[in-house]
């Protein structure tokens, strides 16, 4: 006997319900707008507006959740139980079945070995690309962008691999606005990089050549994580290929062509490889291997780490819902993991910690200027050949964000429907990365801001666009896949696969404007070799703090104390140090001086603006100071005196 028709399904529905289908269909189209305002005014705090002279306001979200109850009370007298716009289940699940299919994308990784051919090949060919994009540098190895950030980052390098080759309990008190403690962690400390560099410094390579091999390497060993990744997800070496010149080359890495430490992406790739086999095999080792990963990108860049853990979390949150793990075979191992994280991150982390005391948190008008606007996506670095003079002006600092065409390109390609779980996920984690970079012009950072400490030291929320970066990547490589899998011939898959290189490493193709380094410093830094208990003041002390760097560069020969110095935080002791040094060599300044407890002072002509042979005659006028060594640099008069009390 057959099944009486089913009153929820529109194909039997009364002929009394089909002809109110038009009032049905717009108080559920009305209930739905309101419900997405209400949450959208939960979470953004509403919104005012003047729209042709009426003001719009939405602050509370009572009346439009009032208004949806009425609304929804209105819906059930009018529809009964009918479905949400009149569509029958079995449609809706057709519908879904063109949008999204579980077995589409290998989340759980491909069975077999992989080609340890494959893999060279693809190192070598990212290798060619970095040498073409890159020739300019590769050229001028002693060159950089500007002296700001490289000097810096040269310093810290030459710093760590100094503290390992001694005493590596000073580690985090650098030499740096002396007398302050743990300096080394008022900016990201970067000491993997700076340990990886460690072997160069030791055979003799110059210390600008060494932070610029670092620094090319960057953008190799990102793009061959991103292409490891995607070769595990989509099962194609030539769409991971892709994807790999699309994440190692990404537009980012130019827009931070002078931060060293935001070169260091390979890690964070790496951890998601180790968490997508963690989740298909719930193993000990991918585990541990994930956690490692992680660990290594905060040693290396501390922005990455944090904003990667949010990101990641989101990424499994979504792959675990839908395959729904055996929990009990994944409990220990994640125990395990989280055990061997929080031994490997104590040392940073205590130190980091007890600089938050000294340095405070980074207040919200700070982040403010560091957070994104959804137009800064349409705005490229001005480093960029192709797309610098076509996109929207009025670029600001780490703010350029334009990824280019092609990545747009082919992560739309990659997410047209059907699409599978892994896609799903990495958009997911593209949402929250774009929202997070928003800073608190977003959804998210401000409640994370509030709840989530780490985030609280961190001055640049644009950073996280770093993640929409390897989202794009990610969704890239299922799109090249696509494109691939349609060549109908070997013949026309092999054009398609050198069309996609091409335009893959054309799209972030960069305009770098170099300068020399000095490859030696003062020849007067030579006196205070081996002497002990030497604090260092270098003149001239200008407003531009960022001038500080070169003497920090100096500073890699001879490892004194210094006043000077420069970081991602000044202290207020150099600040009024600097002011009351101005006149130097006034009285007061020399009173400052010894107050101060320095020891020696270098005066660099090189450096000075105005008339320094009188500056010079005033200075040695000075009795209480003695002049040590004398020599010339670049042209121009350097010495070295020793304060005397």
């Amino acid at each position: 006997m057959p099944l009486p028709p089913s009153p929820t399904d529109p194909a039997s529905v009364t002929s009394e319900l089909k002809s109110r289908r038009p009032l049905i269909l717009i108080l559920d189209g009305l209930l739905v707008l309101l419900v997405a305002l209400s949450i959208f005014i939960a979470m953004s705090g509403g919104f005012r507006a003047v729209v042709l002279g009426v003001i719009l306001s939405a602050r509370g979200i009572w009346r439009p959740v009032a208004l949806a109850l009425v609304i929804g009370a209105i819906r059930l007298g009018v529809a009964g139980r009918a479905p949400l716009f009149m569509i029958s289940r079995e449609t809706r699940r057709r519908l879904c079945h063109r949008v999204y299919r579980t077995e589409l994308d290998d989340v759980s990784g491909a069975s077999g070995s992989r080609s340890i051919a494959r893999t060279v090949l693809a190192a070598a060919g990212i290798c060619a690309v970095c040498a073409v994009l890159l020739f300019p540098q590769l050229r001028h190895m002693e060159s950089v962008p500007d002296f700001g950030d490289p000097l810096l980052s040269t310093w810290r390098m030459g710093w760590v691999y100094e503290q390992l080759r001694g005493d590596p309990r000073r580690l985090f008190d650098a030499n740096i606005f002396y007398p302050e403690p743990l300096t080394f962690t008022y900016s990201d400390s970067m000491l993997l990089p700076g340990a990886t560099a460690a072997p160069l410094l030791a055979v003799g390579v110059r210390p600008i050549v060494a932070y610029n091999l670092l620094f090319i390497s960057g953008f190799v060993l990102s793009g061959l994580a991103a292409y490891l990744l995607v070769e595990r997800l989509t099962g194609s070496a030539p769409a991971a290929f892709v994807s790999g010149l699309v994440f190692g080359f990404y537009p980012y890495h130019f827009e931070h062509y002078s931060h060293l430490e935001l070169q260091m992406m390979q890690w964070m790739p790496l951890a998601l490889l180790a968490i997508h086999r963690f989740l298909a095999t719930a193993r000990v080792r991918y585990a541990v291997a994930a956690t490692i990963c992680v660990t290594a990108q905060l040693y290396s860049s501390m922005y990455y780490a944090v904003f990667f853990v949010l990101y990641a979390a989101i990424v499994m949150a979504v792959l675990l819902l839908s395959v729904r793990p055996a929990w009990r075979r994944m409990l220990a191992p994640i125990a395990v993991a989280a055990v061997v994280g929080i031994v490997l991150a104590i040392p940073i982390v205590r130190a980091y910690s007890a600089s938050t005391k000294i340095k405070g948190e980074r207040g919200i008008n700070e982040v403010e200027i560091f957070s994104a606007e959804p137009a800064d996506y349409l705005r490229a670095h001005p480093r960029s050949a192709l797309y610098a003079n076509y996109t929207l002006p009025g670029r600001r600092p780490e703010r350029a964000l334009f990824p280019g065409l092609v990545p747009i390109a082919l992560a739309a390609v990659g997410m047209a429907p059907p699409i599978g779980l892994a896609r799903v996920a990495y958009t997911a984690g593209l949402l929250l990365a774009f929202d997070g970079s928003l800073g608190f012009n977003g959804v998210s950072y401000p409640y994370l801001y509030q709840w989530f400490m780490p985030i609280r030291g961190l001055r640049v929320p644009a950073r996280f666009s770093v993640l929409v970066a390897l989202s794009l990547a990610v969704l890239s490589g299922y799109g090249a896949r696509r494109l691939l899998d349609r060549s109908r011939s070997p013949v026309a898959r092999r054009l398609t696969f050198a069309m996609l290189i091409v335009a893959a490493a054309a799209n972030p193709w960069p305009v770098l404007d170099l300068r020399p380094v000095w490859p030696e410093p003062p020849p007067v830094y030579g006196a205070l070799a081996g002497a002990r208990h030497v604090v260092l003041a270098e003149f001239p002390i200008e407003d531009d703090f960022v001038a500080n760097t070169r003497y920090m560069y100096f500073s890699v020969w001879h490892w004194s104390s210094m006043v000077n110095g420069y970081s991602g935080y000044m202290p207020d002791s150099y600040d009024r140090f600097a002011r009351s040094v101005r006149g130097f060599p006034a009285p007061e300044a020399i009173s400052a001086l010894k107050a101060k407890g320095i020891t020696h002072v270098t005066v660099n002509c090189a450096f000075y603006r105005r008339s320094c042979p009188d500056w010079l005659e005033r200075i040695d006028a000075v009795p209480d100071l003695h002049r040590v060594a004398d020599g010339r640099w670049q042209g121009s008069v350097v010495r070295l005196y020793e304060v005397v009390k």
